[in-house]
């Protein structure tokens, strides 16, 4: 079986993992989820401050109507590896990225 880094990105690029991939990507994504979500919980105090507290409360509340939602609601057609721009924007961070890993980018250049 494949790493997930390359199951997940198969899935942005509108690849089809094998079922069984998919299967044990899902439980392993669940399983990372409910880690951080424990530890989110233990780090919520009462005397916090504000905006740690909103954050928090965020995430668990995003979380919450995720797993309430089918993932494709949740997600979204700006988020959907089925949307035509979702991939343009994808290849456009790909390109990006690789010229950042080359050095080419306009600030990585060495000035003359």
């Amino acid at each position: 079986m494949r790493n997930l880094i390359e199951i997940i990105k198969d899935c942005k690029l509108n690849k089809k993992p094998s079922i069984d991939e998919l299967r044990y990507s899902v439980i392993a994504l669940t399983s990372l989820m409910n880690m951080a979500t424990s530890t989110l919980i233990k780090l919520y105090k009462e005397d916090m401050n504000a905006l740690e507290k909103m954050r928090l409360e965020n995430i668990y509340n995003a979380y919450s109507t995720a797993l309430n939602k089918s993932p494709k609601e949740w997600l979204g057609w700006n988020n959907d590896p089925e949307n035509p721009e979702y991939q343009k924007f994808h290849a456009w961070g790909k390109k990006l990225v690789d010229k950042a890993l080359k050095g080419e980018l306009p600030n990585q250049k060495k000035q003359t």
